[in-house]
């Protein structure tokens, strides 16, 4: 009985380590197959990434500023007790310096105005509460599409003279606002410069460059004339009334 038994288990033991060999086969096979596949796709990768090379180009285009704005800021102080009544002097300056622009031929959509608004003067004396001092401002924003005209408002608004009236102006700020209509033929001209560039790293290798496979446009940056101080972020220069818009592409090309 024990014998009959002990065959049986021999038996049994044989046929599962059979089992365990071909299984441990096929998964060594699955494995390798796996590992091939892996090494197969790596190929056709890396051989994709042979057959393209891409390249970033610019284009740069030289234009004329068509608006310009003049930042006008109006001031006057008044005390804790002179508050409201230093608001009113307020609302009738501006109304003033509104009349100054609207006749230096400015219409009334070309003006815009907030309302004043007032900031504690802070003193280390700890002044009390009666004798604080107040700081009431008021601020005119003008826009025009003549630029000359809002130039020689700057040089004149400041010799408006009310009393207690203190009047600055910041730069004039110039803007160029019809960049939608360029953007277009700038991009298309950064692509052809990134060909161009794709073409001469190309040519050193003996190869050529095909169709155009990707592109995207990066920021546009408006510049001063021949500036080369680019942002990640875009840069828009205000300070000059000529201008260099300049659009870079980033471009892939097929190559054979």
């Amino acid at each position: 009985m024990t014998t009959t038994r002990t065959k049986v288990t021999k038996e049994v033991t044989k046929e599962w380590l059979k089992d365990s060999a071909v299984r441990a086969a096929a998964v060594a096979v699955v494995g390798a197959l796996v590992i091939m596949l892996m090494a197969v796709g790596a190929f056709f990768s890396a051989k994709g990434m042979e057959n393209t090379i891409s390249v970033t180009g610019s284009a740069r285009r030289a234009v004329v500023s068509d608006m310009a704005k003049l930042s006008i800021t109006l001031r006057r102080s008044a005390s804790f007790d002179t508050l409201a009544t230093g608001y009113k002097h307020m609302n009738t300056d501006t109304g003033d310096v509104k009349g100054v622009i609207l006749r230096e031929g400015f219409a009334e959509g070309d003006v815009s105005i907030t309302p004043p608004s007032a900031d504690q003067i802070y003193d280390n004396s700890n002044p009390a509460p009666e004798d604080r001092k107040f700081d009431i401002r008021e601020y005119i924003e003008v826009r025009s599409t003549d630029i000359a005209k809002i130039e020689s408002l700057s040089r004149s608004i400041t010799s408006v003279d009310l009393d207690g009236l203190i009047v600055e102006v910041r730069p004039v700020e110039y803007m160029y606002t019809k960049l939608s209509d360029i953007r277009g033929d700038l991009f298309a001209e950064a692509i052809k410069d990134a060909k161009v560039r794709a073409e001469a790293i190309a040519s050193v290798s003996g190869r050529r460059v095909g169709k155009i496979k990707t592109a995207a446009t990066g920021v546009v940056q408006i510049l001063t004339p021949q500036s080369v101080e680019v942002s990640d972020y875009g840069t828009v220069d205000t300070s000059s009334v000529n201008k260099d818009v300049m659009v870079t592409a980033r471009a892939t090309f097929n190559v054979r």
